[in-house]
C-alpha cells in the first residue's frame, strides 16, 4: 500500500469513528431525585423506550454518581414472565454488547417452597399471584463490578451501593427500579474521556419458564399442571422496588421444535448511549 493510500485510510478511519461518536445519542441527566421504591412518581410517564410489542417499557437516566434503570409492564404475561424466569441487566463500557457486568433481579423461581411442597397460583386471584411472586424476589446475583464481590445478595442488604426494588400494583402493573453507582461500572468514574465514549445497557427477560414447562408436560402426558414456582415466607417485602421519547425492541428467533415454539424466545433490548453531565444539558 503506498503512503498516500495509507494517508487516506487512516482518515477515512478516523472521520469514520468520530461519526459513529456523534451519532451515539446522548443520555439523559437525571436532574431530579430517584428514590427507588418501585413507584412510577420520579419518572416521566410513558417511559421512553419499549420493545417491538410494547408488552414491556423502560427509561434509563443517570446523574454524576449513579445509573438508574426503570422497567415496567402492564402486560399480564410479561409480567409472569419477569417474576418466575427472570431478568437480567448488563452493563458494558464498551458500547457493545458484551455480558461480563450483570445484574439479575428477579432471579428465576424454582418449581416447589424451601419445604419441598408447590405452590398453586392456580388457586389465587391475578393481584395475589403477582404480589406472591414479589414476596419470593428477595434476592439477587451481581457480576463483574468493581468492588463488588460475585455473588447473590438479598435486595435489602446493605453490604454495597446497588438498591432495587419491585412492586406490583393494579395501576401500573409491575414496576422494577435500579440503582447502580457509575464507580461501579466505570473504574474511575465519569471522567473526560468516559464522557466520550458509548456505554450500554441490556435488558433481557429470560425465556419463559412457564410455557416451557406446561410445554414439557403436554408433550409427555398431557398434563396442563403449568409451572409452579416456590413461595418462600419471610422479610418485609410488600414492595420491592425502574423513563423519556425513542422506542427500540430486540428479541430472538424461535427454534424448530415444539417445545421452542411454545414459548416466546428471550427478550434482549440494548441501549447504546453517552453519558450526559448536568453540564451538556
Amino acid at each position: 500500500m503506498s503512503i498516500t493510500k495509507r494517508i487516506l485510510f487512516i482518515l477515512t478511519t478516523v472521520i469514520l469513528v468520530s461519526c459513529s461518536q456523534n451519532m451515539t445519542p446522548q443520555g439523559h441527566y437525571q436532574s431530579t431525585q430517584i428514590v427507588v421504591d418501585g413507584n412510577t412518581n420520579d419518572w416521566t410517564l410513558p417511559l421512553r423506550l419499549s420493545n417491538k410489542d410494547y408488552t414491556l417499557s423502560y427509561n434509563i437516566s443517570n446523574d454524576n454518581n449513579n445509573i438508574y434503570i426503570i422497567v415496567m409492564s402492564k402486560d399480564e404475561h410479561m409480567q409472569q414472565r419477569i417474576l418466575k424466569s427472570g431478568l437480567t441487566i448488563y452493563f458494558d463500557p464498551k458500547g457493545e454488547s458484551n455480558k461480563t457486568i450483570s445484574l439479575t433481579y428477579p432471579e428465576k423461581k424454582t418449581s416447589s417452597s424451601s419445604n419441598g411442597n408447590p405452590t398453586n397460583y392456580d388457586s389465587l386471584s391475578k393481584v395475589n399471584t403477582l404480589n406472591l411472586l414479589v414476596l419470593n424476589s428477595d434476592a439477587y446475583d451481581a457480576k463483574g463490578f468493581y468492588t463488588v464481590e460475585n455473588g447473590q445478595y438479598a435486595v435489602n442488604d446493605k453490604k454495597n451501593k446497588i438498591r432495587m426494588a419491585l412492586k406490583a400494583s393494579v395501576d401500573s402493573g409491575l414496576v422494577y427500579e435500579v440503582s447502580v453507582p457509575i464507580s461501579y461500572v466505570l473504574e474511575n468514574g465519569l471522567t473526560a474521556k468516559a464522557l466520550k465514549k458509548t456505554f450500554s445497557i441490556g435488558i433481557n427477560v429470560h425465556n419463559d419458564a412457564s410455557a416451557a414447562k406446561r410445554s414439557n408436560s403436554n408433550n409427555q402426558d398431557g398434563n396442563n399442571s403449568g409451572f409452579r414456582p416456590s413461595m418462600r415466607m419471610g422479610g418485609g417485602f410488600g414492595g420491592l422496588g425502574m423513563g423519556g421519547g425513542m422506542r427500540g425492541g430486540g428479541g430472538g428467533r424461535r427454534q424448530g421444535n415444539n417445545q421452542q415454539d411454545s414459548q416466546p424466545a428471550e427478550e434482549k433490548l440494548w441501549y447504546q448511549f453517552r453519558f450526559p453531565t448536568q453540564a451538556n444539558q
